[in-house]
């Protein structure tokens, strides 16, 4: 069972879930501007497409809502969760499966963690988008897909490369992450040092491999969102600072060797997952050099 080494009390996790809504709020609204209001003022949809982001944040609140109560969970950290999946899935998943995908995948994450310890967010992520790859799964929007806008580096920072549904924006998740920052319940030495040894190791691929278009990978925003909303899990995370900072970079450290492999838009999740799985070596590791210092 999963227990938090940093929240003793139900006020400072209250606090903690504000400033995870309210870093997400512009996120929310960039990725309803890139992948609606955008595409219909270029004519590339319709007025009613132009809210299905809206649909998407709100389904998934719906679902989030119905799992706590079934499980008798957090109501905040369970409509958190939901709302970061949302953030990161695919503009173009399919209205009618993804509600019952996502309901699925938290329930059944829900069960295991009541046994295993691991970060139960990235696995639900994880298992939203292996179901959802029975269907064509393609994180291209419609104006994506022909190639429509000619984006530059620059632009792809701002948040208009091809990510998640409110995942893209480098600039907007740098404001996102000083307003978690600002909030001493927020570990923000993992997705900081996350982040370092990911752009190190990047750019040593990018110059080794000398692809400019990897560029492209090393400013998008979805690596870094699930760096700052994912990695730094309410409950398990290393106990710590110097713990964190050695679990921080092993999630950039495979991140960065696993994008070589796996689709940038999945990797850090999946990184995320497999380093959770050895946070209690981490923790023994840092207890026994404090014992021998």
């Amino acid at each position: 069972m999963q227990t938090s080494p940093f929240i003793h009390y139900a006020k400072d996790k209250k606090s903690l879930l504000n400033s995870y809504y309210l870093a997400l709020l512009p996120l929310l609204i960039f990725g309803f501007y890139k992948n609606g209001i955008l595409l219909y003022q270029n004519a590339f949809i319709s007025f009613l497409d132009m809210f299905l982001p809206l649909y998407f944040y709100l389904i998934s609140l719906i679902i989030g809502l119905i799992v706590s109560l079934i499980f008798k969970k957090n109501r905040l950290e369970m409509l958190l969760y939901a709302l970061i999946i949302a953030s990161s899935i695919s503009p173009n998943t399919n209205l009618l499966i993804y509600p019952l995908v996502l309901f699925a995948s938290l329930c059944f994450t829900q069960v295991l963690t009541k046994k295993f310890s691991f970060n139960d967010l990235a696995l639900t992520r994880i298992i939203v988008v292996l179901a959802l790859l029975i269907n064509s799964y393609s994180y291209l929007n419609v104006a994506e897909k022909i190639d429509a806008f000619n984006y530059n580096l620059f632009d792809i920072f701002l948040g208009y490369g091809i990510s998640g549904l409110a995942s893209s924006s480098l600039f907007w998740l740098i404001i996102s992450f000083l307003i978690l920052a600002f909030n001493k319940f927020y570990k923000k030495i993992i997705p900081l040092t996350a982040s370092l040894s990911y752009l190190i190791i990047t750019l040593i691929l990018f110059f080794v491999l000398k692809d400019n278009s990897y560029l492209t990978t090393i400013l998008n925003g979805t690596v870094y969102f699930s760096f700052i909303f994912v990695g730094p899990h309410l409950y398990l995370t290393p106990n710590s600072k110097k713990a964190s900072i050695i679990y921080g970079l092993a999630i950039g450290l495979t991140t960065a060797l696993l994008s070589l492999i796996v689709p940038i838009n999945e990797v850090g999740y999946l990184s995320i997952f497999l380093c959770s799985l050895f946070i209690p070596l981490f923790n023994n590791f840092q207890y026994k050099k404090d014992l021998h210092s």
